[in-house]
């Protein structure tokens, strides 16, 4: 079967991956997250992912597979119909017919983007308050200059943080900005001899280049920007264009707040430049922390939403997490999955 070949999907209502079940047939509306033309035996195939705003779900295809495959990539819309198998101990869905949607506009992007229940605003408000506490003129004045750039704060308060791992979903950057923010704001009580006003600043501009990393349309990917200079130099431009903008801002402080944005990612092969500050240090431990528990909790809640105690092995940590239980505050994270 070729796409052309194909006839006309009748029109039918959306079915969210987190209700497909084994067993049932699936007709409905998802985002191609990842394809790969593979190789087997007796030929070729399409291993993909396809996702909504639920979740992710595993799909193979291996009709004419080579021909399938040249007729759309990650990011398209497609309506597929197959029944949900259980492949490896997890569904996945058999395509039998598939088809490219051309005329998007009857459709919501929001149903097929991972999202959360977070509330934006409450964290936009939390942001706030933490810029409030910093008292060095020059430092609320930049801080400032954020807030005001209109175009530029209602993307930060709409991007996911990441595209798999940790606050991948919409509003996840301020959710997580927020969090790191207020790690810091923790540790500066503890270490009371770090420059407080610095580490505040740091945490709220640390990530402010997945703004422009990100493509986030139908799916969550890297722009070319993203792949080919990375969030932590995007926003590096970003925070000296700020402080181009405010007359003779020191160059000291700037020089400061560069190397955190530049090093927030610790001792890692991706880091721009490794912590040579003990500002530095903290939020790059903080950041990390964020990160990790965010992804380590929507693993543990999926394993809990299935009855289960312990998660699936997860590639990227290399590990099995365990739910040892918690408090009646658990964040409020979509188990969307990951890969």
């Amino acid at each position: 079967m070729t796409l052309s070949q194909e006839s006309l999907f009748e029109k039918t209502s959306k079915v969210f991956v987190q209700d497909l079940k084994p067993g049932d047939t699936a007709d409905s509306v998802f985002a191609v997250t990842h394809m790969a033309l593979k190789t087997y035996a007796g030929g070729r195939f399409i291993q993909l992912k396809l996702g909504d705003c639920t979740g992710r779900m595993a799909a193979v295809l291996w009709n004419d597979a080579e021909t399938v495959y040249t007729q759309f990539q990650v990011g398209d819309l497609v309506h597929v119909r197959g029944p949900v198998e259980i492949y490896r101990e997890k569904p996945q869905l058999a395509i039998r017919k598939i088809k490219k949607i051309e005329d998007t506009d009857s459709l919501d992007p929001d149903d097929f983007l991972p999202s959360s229940d977070i509330n934006v605003e409450h964290y936009q408000e939390a942001l706030k308050r933490l810029a409030e506490t910093v008292e060095n003129h020059w430092l609320r004045d930049l801080i400032e200059s954020f807030f005001k750039d209109g175009p530029l704060m209602e993307a930060f308060l709409r991007a996911p943080a990441g595209k798999q791992w940790h606050h991948g979903y919409l509003g996840g950057l301020v959710e997580h900005t927020v969090g790191v923010a207020e790690n810091c704001a923790v540790l500066a009580e503890r270490y009371s001899f770090v420059k407080r006003d610095i580490l505040i600043t740091g945490a709220i501009f640390h990530d402010i280049g997945k703004i422009f990393e990100y493509i986030y349309s139908t799916v969550i990917d890297f722009s070319d920007p993203g792949r080919l200079i990375g969030h932590q130099v995007l926003g590096d431009q970003k925070l000296c264009e700020y402080a181009a903008s405010i007359e003779n801002f020191p160059e000291d402080i700037l020089m400061e707040l560069r190397h955190l944005v530049l090093s927030h990612h610790g001792d890692t092969a991706d880091a721009v430049r490794s912590p040579q500050t003990r500002e530095a240090l903290i939020l790059s431990r903080s950041d990390d922390l964020d990160a990790q528990m965010n992804a380590f909790s929507r693993e543990i809640l999926k394993a809990r939403a299935a009855g289960r105690t312990w998660s699936d092995y997860v590639n990227l940590i290399g590990r099995y997490l365990y739910d040892s239980g918690g408090s009646d505050e658990e964040p409020a994270i979509r188990p969307a999955g990951s890969e």
